[in-house]
């Protein structure tokens, strides 16, 4: 295994595939030594190519196909790039807090509308209390726990 371009290389001994621009001395994975057991699966010309093949290489046969048709398609794979991180709805959460230190569907609403999200404040006052960061007061108001 002496290819000197970017290869995507399988371990005998956990058949985990990695990517690496030349020949590999070690296995990532399991630490096997790939100088004289690695199996070369393939050879590609770009760092990008080198991604998607190890990708496709660990991905079970039988979701190969669609996965790669997606990624040749460049359709994203899932929508996590559009929704909120929680800690910035944490944030948000506590800078809801009214002067009282209770927190509303309404104080929640105006914090999300300056911060122009589009998600719900019943959704983000839910997730909150599930989280324990909110206390139900009475219908309609909470209390904020530091």
């Amino acid at each position: 295994m002496t290819n000197a371009g970017y290869n995507v290389i399988r371990c005998p001994a956990c058949s985990t595939c990695h990517g690496r621009k030349g020949s590999a001395l070690s296995c990532p994975h399991c630490g096997q030594n790939l100088k004289e057991n690695g199996i070369l699966v393939m050879s590609v010309t770009s760092a990008e190519d080198l991604r998607r093949e190890v990708t496709l290489a660990n991905t079970p046969p039988e979701l190969r196909d669609m996965l790669r048709s997606r990624i040749l398609r460049k359709e994203p794979l899932s929508d996590f790039n559009q929704e909120t991180p929680s800690r910035i709805i944490g944030r948000w959460v506590q800078e809801s807090c009214e002067d009282d230190g209770s927190i509303t569907v309404h104080s929640i609403q105006q914090t999300l509308n300056r911060n122009h999200s589009d998600l719900d404040a019943n959704e983000v006052i839910e997730q909150a209390e599930v989280q324990g960061m909110l206390l139900r007061l009475d219908v309609g108001r909470w209390m904020l726990l530091e």
